[in-house]
Parts: C-alpha cells; structure tokens; sequence
C-alpha cells in the first residue's frame, strides 16, 4: 500500500508545517473583519460614514491601544519581529494594496462628467487652491519644525529638504476613496458638489503623487525637474489611452455582457459574466502596472480606468454588486490595520510633540478646507456649499495614509511626525460629515440626508 502522504498530499503540506503558518493571518483577518463591523456600527450610530468607524478600529488594534493596555494579548494576534516590524505584515500590505486598486476602481466607475462640463472652471480652481494654499503651508511649518526634529526622535542624517516637500506634499492630499464613500453614503455622489469636489480632489491627488514622486527622488539623491516632467506627462497620456482607446473598445462590449445576464427591465441590474468580469480585473491590473511603473501609485490606476469607463448605469450596478460589498468588509479595514499597527500614539510623549500634532492639524485644516472655499467663493459659489466643498476637500482619510506610509517607508519623516499626519488624517475625516450636513440643512440636499439618517427632520 502506497505512504499515507501519497494517497493524501494535504498531509504533506501540514508535515510541512505550513498550516501552522496560515492560522496567524487567518485570526488577524478575523480579528480586522470583527473589529471593523463593530467601529462601522459605532460610527453610523453617532452619525458618521462606517468607513470612520472603520479608520479608528484599525487605530486602536495598533500599539497605540490594544497594544498598550493589552500587550500580551496584541503578541499573540500581531506578533513582532525582533525588527520591530508586525510578523505577518508584508501580508497584510498585499491584501491592503489589492482593496485600494479595487476601491479605487469603483470609485472611478461612479464618476459623473456631466457636471464636470458645465463646471470645469469652478473644478479647475478649487484643485489649484487645494494644492497650492496647503503645500505652501506645508512647506512653511516643516521649516519652522526642521530646528526641533532630533528632539521628535529623527535621526541626524534626516534630509530636511526631503522632510519639507513631505510636509507640503503630505498636506495638500484629498481622500478621494473616503471622500466617494461618504458622498455615497449622503447620497451627493452624483450631485453637482458631489461631482466638483471629486473632480477636484482627483486632480489634486494626481498632482500630489506627482509631488511625491518627486519627494521620493530627492530622497534617493537622484532630483530631477524632468523626472517630475516625465511622470505627469505619462500620467495624463494613460488617462488620454483610457478614455479615447479602452472606453470605446471595452464598455460596449461589457454593457451588452450586463445586458445579456440582466433579470427584468432594472436600469441597474444585472450581473457581468465572469469571462468579462475577468478581461475587466485583467486591465485593471495592466493599468495599474502602468502607473506603478512611470512613478505613480498603482491605486491611482484604478480610479483612471473607472473614470474611463464611468456613464454606465447597469454597468455600474452590476461591478457594484458583485465587487464593492466585498471590498468594502474585507480588503479595506485590512489597510485600516496595517496602517494602525505602525502608529503608535506614544511617540508623542512630550508636550512639545503635542503642541507640533495641533500645529500640524491647524496648518492643514486652514490651508486644504480655507483654500478651497476661498476659491468656490471666487468662482460664485454661496456661502453655505463653498463652505461645505471646503470642508470635503479637507478629508484627508485614506489617501493620507498612504502618502504617510510611503514617508515612514522613505525615511523622511520620524515616528512621531507620521502619528502626527495619521491623527490629522482621522480629525479631518471625523471633520467632514457633521460639519458638511450642517452646512446643507434647509438646502435642495436636506430631504436626501435626512432619509439617509445624517440629519433629523425639522420638528
């Protein structure tokens, strides 16, 4: 009779032990899942986006509370290496990189060009505002900070030119991902502010990866005015090879695919079969190759072929249904804890460090939230909505948090200046909605937000 391990080879892949291998990441994924429905629940309560929830529950797994007040139990789910470094965290950052480009994706497939054309002008200045006003700021506070690094724990070969773009660079992101959940949670997505304030933000986040390709060169010692020429030019060339070549070469072919699975007359109904389902993962995929490759995130790449393909409706329900739930409850909150498990409020452990995290939060709520007001009040806007795009624009969420990421993993910011940006990044966030639905009461948007439960009816 033929070994035991040739009739089943299962057993040979636990002799290996690899089984052993796999049950720390499964408990981390149940740990995140659990934990990030418990944030959402808590967060839609008191009148937030779940996605806020989320952010948090993936804060408080991290050093800075379970870590803290729970330690043993922390080691056992998110044992560290003797580096310092989470034991299973390249893992959770493939898992959290895949969610992005996903969500990114949806994103840009809900994208509204229609008030985009009658709003170009209004878009275009809000993003110049929004770019120019906090990077300025940035660039002024990171000077003023330069003197007090060593003490924030840098190290003495930090390259404060490198920490000073950062700063610019890192104040001037809008979260586009957080921002189209909370507008579609509001239900402005496809609103004339919902649609201007994407549109501003995409292009100040195109920009800003821009900027910190150009960061990321100057830390390497390699600074080049046409490196930075080169990646916005390539950039706006696969958004050019997106709208003029994949969108009429894909989305026919992809509606009649929805069309043909659909069931009843539902505008939005329907199912993408998977062969289409797969061509479309597939150029996803290449496209975000693509912008990894000429210097910008490849979760950028998401939103331009979203964007390329937007102004379907079946489409858009049909990719909705099948991708977004599954995004949204598994693959982001993962992001949400790898980001926690690298911050550690501790770091600012003097009333100096305190006094640079409020600093931080004032220069980057007056320059993104005053910038872009200003500038929808130039453009005509009234009050109450320049306001209100202010405030939107000023949600720093998850793009933030990539970008605070990518300076920790640069080495051009210390410790204590990424939990800085990180506690920006959640204020700003918890910011937005109360102050956003406030501003809108009594206007064309109140009877939506009140079925939506972010506002109480008049009595």
């Amino acid at each position: 009779m033929p070994p035991f391990a040739d009739l089943f080879p299962a057993a040979l892949l636990f002799a290996a032990g690899r089984e052993s291998e796999l049950r720390p990441l499964l408990m981390q994924l149940l740990v995140i899942i659990i934990a990030a429905r418990l944030g959402s629940m808590v967060a839609r309560r008191l009148g937030q986006p779940s996605v806020v929830g989320e952010i948090i529950a993936g804060l408080l797994l991290g050093p800075s509370a379970v870590g803290a007040l729970a330690p043993e139990w922390s080691a056992v789910v998110f044992p560290v290496r003797p580096d310092g470094a989470s034991g299973l965290e390249a893992s959770l950052w493939g898992f959290s990189q895949v969610g992005l480009l996903l969500l990114m994706f949806l994103i840009g497939l809900e994208f509204d060009f229609s008030h985009i054309r009658s709003q170009g002008r209004l878009a275009a200045a809000i993003s110049l505002a929004g770019i120019t006003v906090p990077f300025a700021f940035g660039i002024a506070l990171a000077t003023m900070m330069v003197p007090r690094l060593t003490a924030l724990g840098a190290p003495e070969s930090l390259d404060t030119m490198s920490f000073a773009l950062f700063m610019g660079t890192a104040l001037s992101i809008t979260a586009i991902p957080i921002l189209g959940r909370m507008l579609a949670e509001m239900g402005l997505q496809r609103s004339l502010i919902g649609a201007t304030v994407i549109a501003a933000a995409a292009c100040d986040d195109c920009i800003g990866w821009t900027l910190l390709t150009a960061v990321s060169a100057v830390a390497e010692g390699r600074s080049d005015l046409w490196v930075i020429v080169r990646t916005l030019a390539a950039a706006v060339l696969v958004a050019a090879v997106g709208i003029l070549v994949v969108r009429p070469l894909f989305l026919p072919r992809l509606e009649r695919a929805v069309e043909g699975e659909a069931v009843g007359q539902e505008p939005d109904g329907g199912r993408l079969p998977l062969p289409s389902l797969s061509l479309l993962l597939s150029a996803l995929l290449v496209v975000a190759l693509v912008t990894s490759w000429i210097g910008i995130s490849s979760v950028f790449g998401g939103f331009l072929l979203g964007a390329s393909l937007s102004g379907s409706a079946r489409l858009r329900g049909a990719l909705a249904g099948q991708l977004s739930d599954f995004v949204t409850t598994f693959f982001l909150p993962i992001f949400f804890t790898y980001t926690g498990l690298r911050t550690n409020i501790g770091s600012l452990a003097t009333p100096e460090a305190w006094g640079w995290c409020l600093a931080v939060l004032a220069v980057a709520v007056a320059g993104k939230c005053g910038g872009c007001t200003l500038a929808a009040r130039w453009c005509g806007v009234p009050a109450a909505e320049a306001t209100c795009i202010g405030v939107l624009m000023n949600t720093r969420g998850l793009m933030e948090l990539v970008v605070c990421n990518v300076g920790l993993d640069l080495g051009v910011i210390p410790q204590a200046v990424y939990c800085m940006l990180v506690l920006m990044a959640i204020i700003t966030t918890l910011m937005a909605t109360p102050l956003a639905t406030a501003l809108l009461r009594g206007g064309q948007h109140e009877a939506r937000l009140i079925d939506r439960g972010f506002l109480r009816a008049p009595g």
